[in-house]
């Protein structure tokens, strides 16, 4: 029987994403990787904590895309919130970034389509828009490429 009941590991889960959270913001203001990496490390004991922590996993997967490059690692715990939460429209936004930031533009495409009709800012919907604009023109641009050769 473990020492820390459902209710520990909830408040343990909660207590490192505010840890997370400090970490993320001294990164962002200073530019220091080692900061995102320790938002990154304690995300991830609260997702060992709380393996169902939607929030979290969103959390860290954007860190990983925007401040530390993981651009794959981004997609699995992006991908771990839409099956916790499928209406999770920013989680679609961002995955569709590191999905073209690996060259997976087809999947980049379906996802910000999915965003487009789930999301609700209207920033991000123009910027969704463009993105996905150009994604198509890239995509254009190289089927045109293939069928020159």
């Amino acid at each position: 029987m473990s020492l820390i009941g459902r209710r520990g590991k909830w408040v343990l889960s909660r207590l490192y994403r505010r840890l997370a959270d400090a970490h993320r913001h001294f990164g962002n203001l200073y530019g220091n990787a080692n900061e995102h990496h320790a938002a990154v490390e304690n995300y991830t004991r609260a997702v060992l904590h709380d393996p169902a922590y939607t929030l979290a996993f969103f959390s860290r997967g954007v860190i990983y895309w925007r401040e530390l490059g993981h651009h794959q690692r981004a997609i699995q715990d992006l991908t771990r919130v839409l099956e916790l939460d499928p209406g999770w429209s920013e989680a679609y936004f961002n995955r569709a970034i590191a999905y073209r930031m690996t060259g997976q533009l087809s999947a980049a495409i379906a996802d910000l389509e999915r965003y487009l009709v789930k999301g609700s800012d209207e920033f991000w919907l123009v910027s969704a828009e463009r993105q996905l604009a150009e994604l198509r023109q890239e995509m254009g641009e190289g089927e045109a490429d293939a069928a020159e050769s």
